[in-house]
């Protein structure tokens, strides 16, 4: 049986194209691997955290003054409840020179309240 040279180049081509094929999928089924994917997934955050890093240094060493009093303005955010419990204590007279340590001190109620008992 002979076969003609126009089929032997099409055999030829799908052997080719196959091979192709199979090559890639190897390729796709590499960089679907668990393993793989967690890989890049932590290089690029690596890569994203070093980025925001360098980019806030740059911002600190530029504008040092913005920073500082963003970072203040933030601290104070933060310590807003102590601050008025601090400010609210100084404002209702608390003469017992008690701290306020808190939303819960106990040992301030009790001294107020002794104070008002031998008032009246």
């Amino acid at each position: 049986m002979t076969s003609s040279p126009r089929l032997l180049a099409a055999q030829a081509d799908v052997a080719a194209a196959r091979a192709q094929l199979f090559g890639t999928l190897g390729e796709v089924q590499q960089r679907l691997k668990p393993s793989t994917l967690t890989h890049n997934a932590i290089e690029t955050a690596t890569q994203g955290v070093a980025s925001a890093a360098r980019k806030g240094a740059e911002a600190v060493r530029t504008r040092p003054y913005a920073v500082a009093a963003f970072a203040g303005a933030v601290g104070l955010v933060m310590a807003r409840g102590w601050i008025f419990d601090i400010v609210r204590g100084r404002r209702r007279g608390d003469a017992t020179g008690a701290r306020t340590t808190g939303l819960n001190n106990n040992e301030t109620k009790r001294a107020r309240h002794a104070k008002k008992g031998k008032q009246g």
